[in-house]
């Protein structure tokens, strides 16, 4: 692979743009996972082609931890990713309505992205030489979707006839080897519940210390299930139950299971205390989102030293399951500062289906058609979490921006991070 840009160490090496990278200490280029780990090292024996078809041993040395200057662009990049193999009975991709971006039809299973941005993998495409290469890079901590570990229960939920590898001996290795894990189970009333969770917890939890954390989180079903496997949506029995299995293990283990926030919604039960969730090790599986909120919430208007003068009038956009912590967050707010008031405004998810409660999934059509007969011009802003939007973009899951929307509703739509002092600066400054 060609870098695109030359500069620091390599430059100085004698590594110019045409020179073709092969290898870092004989391991082959084939993507930015070979540099990382090269870099990280601090030094490295380079084998370069040049131009004219020579191959050089070139030794970087890197003593200051900025890197190599090799740029390799959107070539060196972790993509395209690699692709599921499954067909889950659960696969919330398979559920999407057509017309929306491509990029969300994209179904990745990809051990690089595991351990580069902390999505999930089955393990199931993972090759003799994935292994062996995630064991030689230490790449730790993995995040891995074990949703059973029974193999009948597991193969009917990945939908699959056999499994290509064992794996929970993959597992077994990897924990056996230094590689530190966070699971994830999908409940799925019927399957993976009751007694099939309680095996599975208890075969984690005797992997011992490098099993991470485990979050139980509930199947995600949209309206758009036509010719997918009927399935039962989790229901307040059911997760009362599967709150108890895994607080059973949180106590035998702390900081070992947790149950998302969105399952103690269903379970019309209150999340636990800020302190139950140690590091947050499972906060981008939304566990623990509510309590690190109202805790950020609680100590920014403690210290917050603007926001006293002039009145503000504060419009908020929200999913139904994020109502009942708003609503928290704003008294809160309101008992320190008596010039704000605010309005909630909760929208019901008719693109994907009422069942889909969760803020993350709201379009910009349904905030429109829902709020387009209220005078949204009588607040100073609207907030909208940013979590309903495109990383680092203003589009909506359905293409609409927030411009789009501020246009239609005559308001001053904010996206906000879902902080404590983020919050507090858009509602004051």
């Amino acid at each position: 692979m060609k870098p695109v840009k030359v500069t620091g160490i390599a430059k100085k090496a004698g590594i110019v743009v045409s020179d073709d990278i092969l290898s870092f200490d004989g391991n082959i280029f084939t993507d930015a996972l070979d540099l990382i780990y090269a870099e990280g090292n601090g030094q490295s024996e380079v084998i370069i082609k040049t131009s004219d078809g020579r191959r050089r041993k070139i030794l970087l040395k890197d003593e200051t931890g900025e890197g190599f200057g090799l740029d390799f662009g959107e070539k060196g990049e972790l993509s395209p990713p690699r692709v599921c193999r499954n067909n889950c009975v659960f696969c919330f991709v398979s559920q999407l309505p057509k017309g929306m971006r491509k990029s969300l039809y994209v179904k990745d299973d990809d051990y690089r992205l595991s351990f580069a941005c902390g999505t999930y993998v089955t393990l199931t495409n993972l090759s003799e030489a994935d292994e062996e290469r995630i064991l030689r890079y230490k790449l730790s901590p993995l995040f891995i979707s074990l949703h059973a570990s029974n193999k009948e229960v597991r193969c009917k939920l990945l939908g699959l006839k056999s499994e290509p590898r064992d794996c929970l001996k993959i597992i077994e290795g990897f924990v056996a080897n230094g590689i530190k894990l966070n699971l994830q189970i999908v409940l799925v009333p019927g399957y993976n519940d009751g007694e099939i969770l309680r095996e599975t917890l208890q075969y984690l939890l005797d992997l011992g210390e490098n099993i991470i954390s485990v979050a139980v989180v509930p199947v995600g079903l949209t309206a758009h299930r036509e010719r997918l496997t009927p399935l039962k949506p989790v229901d307040v029995t059911v997760a009362s139950e599967c709150i108890a299995i895994t607080e059973e293990f949180y106590n035998k283990r702390e900081f070992f299971a947790f149950c998302s926030d969105e399952m103690y919604e269903i379970a019309q039960k209150p999340v636990p205390s800020f302190d139950y969730y140690g590091d947050f090790s499972q906060i981008d599986n939304g566990v623990g989102l509510i309590a690190k909120f109202l805790n950020e919430v609680t100590e920014a208007c403690e210290f917050w030293e603007g926001g006293r003068k002039k009145k503000v009038k504060i419009g908020f956009i929200t999913g139904v399951s994020g109502e009942s912590s708003l609503k928290k967050a704003t008294e809160i707010i309101k008992g320190k500062f008596k010039n704000f008031s605010c309005d909630i405004f909760v929208i019901k998810n008719k693109f994907f289906g009422e069942t889909v409660t969760v803020s993350g999934l709201i379009t910009g059509n349904d905030i429109i058609e829902q709020l387009k007969s209220v005078d949204m011009s009588q607040y100073d802003k609207v907030l909208v979490p940013s979590v309903m939007l495109k990383e680092f973009e203003t589009v909506f899951l359905d293409g609409m921006s927030v411009a789009d929307i501020s246009t239609a509703l005559g308001a001053n739509l904010v996206p906000v991070f879902v902080d404590g002092d983020e919050l507090l600066a858009a509602v004051f400054e």
